[in-house]
């Protein structure tokens, strides 16, 4: 990939923001970028493998899957460029993925290895402070959600079951979940849980099919639950 065009790409990427283009010219250069190419279908990374590099979406689409503990269910979603994959797990207790990322089309990624981040985070202090900025939002994002209001009706708890367990709170995404399951989740019976999705695919909010939970669009959701 030309220089040039390598440098836009990146640009994109919160990581590199208010880098000059010298600067991220220089970083580029000086660092060993390994470029991934993968075909539809085929897998970045799959959830339990352990975080050695610091992947980065520059083209293509990926598929998203998030498991419960007990892999009983399970969220799906999608992520387009730019994308940073799971920068929160490179370091810290857990360094093995939590989620299973696979191309939905044919796929373009830049893998960084763990030594050259910390390199990077001593020689630019741009990058380090992005890297802390974002590392720091996937904390205070996760406080944020433990202490918020209690949902008021049982919509708003199936809307932020969906949401507080995704990447985005953006576009679609396919919840394959039983409904004793979900009931259980949301403390509520069965039939009322049926009822309530029912009606929310009366409104065009969700798709039902057995076992699966189609949300088109995850914002026009949370806005119907409020």
């Amino acid at each position: 990939m030309a220089t040039l065009q390598l440098n836009e790409k990146l640009m994109r990427f919160a990581l590199f923001k208010g880098m000059g283009h010298e600067e991220l010219a220089r970083l580029v250069t000086g660092t060993k970028l390994d470029f991934v190419k993968l075909p539809e279908r085929s897998e970045a990374l799959r959830a339990g493998d352990r975080t050695d590099s610091l992947l980065l979406l520059l083209d293509g689409r990926l598929q998203v899957t998030t498991s419960s503990a007990d892999t009983q269910y399970s969220i799906t979603e999608y992520v387009e460029p730019p994308f940073i994959i799971e920068p929160e797990r490179l370091f810290g207790l857990h360094q093995a993925s939590k989620r299973t990322f696979t191309a939905s089309t044919p796929a373009s990624l830049i893998a960084i290895s763990k030594v050259e981040v910390a390199r990077l985070c001593t020689e630019f202090m741009a990058f380090r402070l992005n890297m802390l900025n974002l590392i720091a939002t996937k904390a205070q994002q996760f406080s944020d959600a433990i202490w918020s209001t209690t949902p008021a009706s049982l919509s708003q708890c199936i809307a932020r079951f969906v949401a507080s367990r995704c990447i985005s709170r953006h576009g679609t995404k396919v919840v394959t979940i039983l409904m004793e399951r979900l009931a259980a989740e949301v403390n509520d019976s069965r039939l009322d849980v049926s009822r309530a999705l029912r009606a929310m695919q009366d409104e065009g909010i969700v798709q039902l099919a057995r076992g699966k939970i189609t949300i088109p669009d995850l914002d026009r959701l949370m806005q119907y639950a409020k």
